[in-house]
């Protein structure tokens, strides 16, 4: 079986009619795949299926774009099978017992067996991807320690406007649904669209560390994307994969705002439900990632940007002295502009480079013509230690924090709707009057 199969047959990932999706809205306990080999089991989320031959793993990978089930199991030395119709029944997958969760009818499937994931003997049957996905609101919680079970439920939609959520510490992070394109078969017969359901989010990688009570730092006007550090990124939810992934060319933008070499990082195997074979790539940590939308307007000025401009006015809002003031380049007709949500993470976090043209890379960006670069994956050890909503029939993630008492390794933010002459409560400060714009 070639390296890159899954690649050539994005093209027969059909669909069916009809489907019957049963579900009892109890949580689905969730075991997790090493992050890589040897390392913690705080990578890829696996609940259970059954097959022809047992009830085997199955991955949960809002990343993949298509749905797969082996109808004799894995791994098999078949060739691998065409599209058909058929059932995926999900168990939990950390409950020896493995109760039936949800059964999914009538569904499109391949018959084939996914790669590895985490490690070579991490060998799930199937993945649930991103087209089944979508038909619900998944509720994930991803505790930070790998004693703790991971959680799945599957909801028709979730409640609460954006306003709504915000004052709970909820952060929506919305997002427009991408897809695989249109590709072909193999052999070039027939071609077929892939539906738009992966999750694609901004991100700001390695920012300077922040807290309150550092020095103000002073924005003139225009000065916005000079003051922000870190480098922006474009990364699609893997609830499958465990690490931070990049593509190499993402990584030599970062390094070169680290002042680290292109080719850091000891090398190694990733594991990953795209490629049966495992993929090369270089391992080494960030300290950092805070993640923002995935959509844009006329307001968007860059994720680090956006980032550094929320550090900012929150500074203010969190300053004892009374002669606080926000930037002018973070203000508007006299009072402070409206930030961005965003999810920040602390690390060390896990990262694995990868080459441009590794299977996964171009499963992720065969859309390009039509979409910005997707420079990687950010996987679920990354997400380790928050509650996560992949709220599709909202194309929103509605993220918070398992714990929120400790910033440094997960801070969420809801935005703040902008300064003015009421009082203000955001980023989880006090409520206080607003402040003025600084001469």
């Amino acid at each position: 079986m070639r390296r890159h199969l899954f690649f050539a047959l994005l093209a027969l990932a059909g669909c069916s009619s009809d489907p019957t999706l049963e579900y009892d809205f109890e949580p689905i306990l969730l075991a997790r795949a090493p992050v890589l080999p040897g390392g913690a089991a705080l990578g890829g989320l696996l609940a259970k299926v059954d097959t022809a031959t047992g009830v085997q793993a199955l991955v949960i990978d809002s990343a993949f774009p298509f749905d797969s089930l082996a109808t004799t199991g894995c791994p098999n030395s078949a060739t691998p099978g065409w599209t058909y119709t058929g059932t995926m029944n999900v168990r939990d997958g950390s409950d020896p017992a493995a109760p039936l969760r949800a059964s999914l009818q009538n569904v499109g499937l391949f018959d084939i067996c996914p790669g590895p994931i985490g490690d070579a003997a991490t060998q799930p049957a199937g993945v649930m991807g991103s087209p089944l996905l979508a038909n619900f609101a998944v509720d994930l919680v991803l505790p930070a320690s790998a004693t703790d079970i991971a959680q799945m439920s599957l909801w028709p939609s979730f409640p609460g406007t954006d306003d709504q959520l915000a004052p709970d510490g909820l952060v929506p992070l919305h997002f427009e649904p991408r897809g695989g394109g249109t590709v072909a078969q193999a052999n070039g017969d027939n071609a077929v669209t892939l539906p738009d359901t992966r999750i694609v989010l901004a991100a700001c990688a390695a920012p300077n560390a922040f807290a309150t009570t550092d020095a103000q730092q002073t924005c003139a006007q225009g000065e916005v994307a000079l003051k922000a550090s870190g480098e922006d990124l474009l990364l699609a939810v893997g609830t499958g994969e465990g690490p931070l992934i990049l593509s190499q060319p993402a990584w030599a933008r970062l390094a070169a705002q680290l002042g680290m070499a292109a080719d850091a990082g000891a090398a190694g195997q990733l594991y990953t439900p795209f490629s049966t074979t495992p993929t090369s790539a270089r391992f080494l940590t960030l300290p950092s990632l805070a993640i923002f939308q995935g959509t844009t307007d006329t307001n968007w000025i860059g994720a680090c940007a956006e980032l550094a401009r929320a550090r900012r006015i929150e500074w203010v809002l969190a300053s004892p002295e009374p002669g606080a003031c926000f930037q002018p380049c973070d203000a508007s007709n006299g009072q402070a502009v409206a930030t961005y949500p965003y999810l920040e993470l602390g690390g060390p976090l896990d990262v694995a480079v990868i080459d441009e043209t590794s299977s996964v890379m171009q499963a992720l960006n065969v859309d390009v013509d039509t979409s910005p670069q997707v420079d990687g994956i950010v996987g679920a050890a990354t997400l380790a230690g928050t509650h996560l909503r992949l709220d599709y029939p909202n194309t929103r993630v509605v993220a918070s924090c398992i714990d929120p008492g400790n910033r440094d390794a997960c801070f969420a933010a809801p935005g703040c709707p902008g300064a003015s002459a009421q009082n203000l409560l955001c980023f989880g400060q006090p409520t206080r009057p607003s402040a003025p714009v600084c001469p």
